[in-house]
């Protein structure tokens, strides 16, 4: 019985993982294409993203057998952000996004290349791609960290790259994930 929750679990993960990842490519393509519409309304699509984003880590970590502190963090940090960004001043949610989107992905990473450490030791396979994808957030997180104007001056072309790889790594992820 234990078995097919976990199994159930997995699978849930895995679609939910798939969908998010097709999304944050397609929202990283719009940036591109429409960079005025999307200096509109990106904020509002990333704001109910980290909601989301904050939400599925809080669950995962709640329906997980294995507790991992740094997804509980990435989950809370990314809630908060999102619901103060909601009630910010357009210049305050500028800066205040580019320090909390390097915190994000340092925790981000943390938090996957921890699971890719527990995933291999346990037998796992294709942790390879958790363990690129925890190492490319942190070397993001310390990019932003030390120059966050940059992320206000190029937000649309970072915002597009962030989206477009996390959700290739995420989907890489999803997919590596075994059901069995």
């Amino acid at each position: 019985m234990k078995g097919k929750k976990m199994n159930n679990f997995l699978k849930m993960s895995k679609t939910l993982g798939i969908v998010v990842a097709i999304l944050m490519v397609i929202l990283g393509g719009l940036i591109f294409f429409a960079p005025m519409f999307a200096a509109q309304m990106i904020m509002w699509f990333f704001i109910a993203g980290l909601i989301i984003y904050g939400v599925f880590h809080i669950i995962v970590f709640a329906k997980s057998e294995i507790k991992n502190g740094w997804s509980l963090t990435s989950g809370i940090m990314a809630v908060v952000l999102g619901v103060l960004l909601i009630f910010s001043d357009p210049l305050s949610r500028a800066s205040t996004l580019a320090f909390m989107l390097a915190f994000i992905a340092l925790s981000t990473g943390m938090n996957q290349i921890a699971a890719s450490s527990v995933m291999k030791k346990q037998g796992a396979t294709g942790t390879g791609w958790l363990l690129a994808s925890g190492i490319i957030n942190i070397f993001l997180s310390i990019f932003l960290i030390f120059n966050p104007f940059v992320m206000l001056l190029g937000f649309g072309i970072i915002a597009g790259v962030y989206l477009i790889f996390g959700g290739i790594a995420l989907f890489a992820e999803s997919m590596s994930t075994r059901i069995e």
